[in-house]
């Protein structure tokens, strides 16, 4: 946080910004970030540095943290995945089992309808000639 000069009050984010780089003898140095503040105590006005909550960290082995962090991320979601695939395939199979199960019991109760049908076929031709209705259409 910023703090105003005139009453020392704690001042948030400013209200404007902008950058001024410097010459370095360090290549690819940062610019310095300075930004207009007002305060909310006193209505003060006054320029200050930005200040940044934490510098990062540029540095191989804070790439090296970064890179081990996300390749332990990775390994994580692959794992997950894993066992994701695992479970599904195991539902897929068993499904598969199910529904061989459904096409035996509906072409039994295809086959048996079908004898049921015959059956009732026969019974209608033994009925017509009892009553003699074949004899009585010619």
């Amino acid at each position: 946080m910023t703090i105003c000069p005139k009453c020392e009050a704690e001042v948030g984010d400013p209200f404007k910004t902008w950058a001024i780089s410097r010459r370095s003898s360090k290549p690819g140095g940062t610019p310095t970030v300075f930004g207009m503040y007002a305060c909310p105590e006193c209505g003060k006005r006054f320029r200050a540095r930005v200040r940044s909550g934490r510098k990062e960290e540029v540095s191989i082995k804070g790439v090296t943290r970064k890179i081990k962090g996300i390749e332990v991320e990775l390994m994580s979601t692959l794992k997950n995945l894993r066992e994701k695939l695992k479970t599904l395939e195991t539902e897929r199979a068993n499904l598969l089992l199910e529904i061989g199960e459904l096409k035996k019991m509906a072409e039994a109760k295809a086959t048996a309808l079908e004898s049921e049908i015959g059956m009732l076929r026969e019974e209608v031709e033994s009925l017509k000639q009892l009553l003699g209705v074949n004899e009585l259409e010619t």
